[in-house]
């Protein structure tokens, strides 16, 4: 019985999966972010209102995004390309 080795620096995609209501926590890439995508840092909750752009030969990539709760402000976020960022995905039905 042959078993193949898995090579080094290949991972299979991590997905924290937490059920809350409708969404779930998921860890992406910042390339993989969608526009309705939602994350929390230490000013609040935050949504995705663009698609990411790249930077600095595609090293970095910046999304705009708007607060959800009030005072609904907007702003730009730029992510390392390499970081995975937490966000909660609504499923679609």
């Amino acid at each position: 019985m042959s078993r193949k080795a898995r090579k080094p620096g290949r991972r299979r995609p991590r997905q924290a999966e937490e059920k809350n209501g409708n969404a779930e926590l998921v860890a992406v890439l910042p390339m993989d972010i969608q526009i309705g995508d939602r994350f929390t840092d230490a000013e609040g909750e935050w949504e995705v209102v663009s698609h990411p752009a790249t930077l600095h030969g595609a090293k970095s990539l910046r999304a705009r995004v708007r607060r959800t709760g009030p005072p609904a402000n907007e702003r730009a976020v730029t992510w390392p390309a390499h970081v995975r960022v937490e966000i909660r995905r609504d499923q679609t039905p």
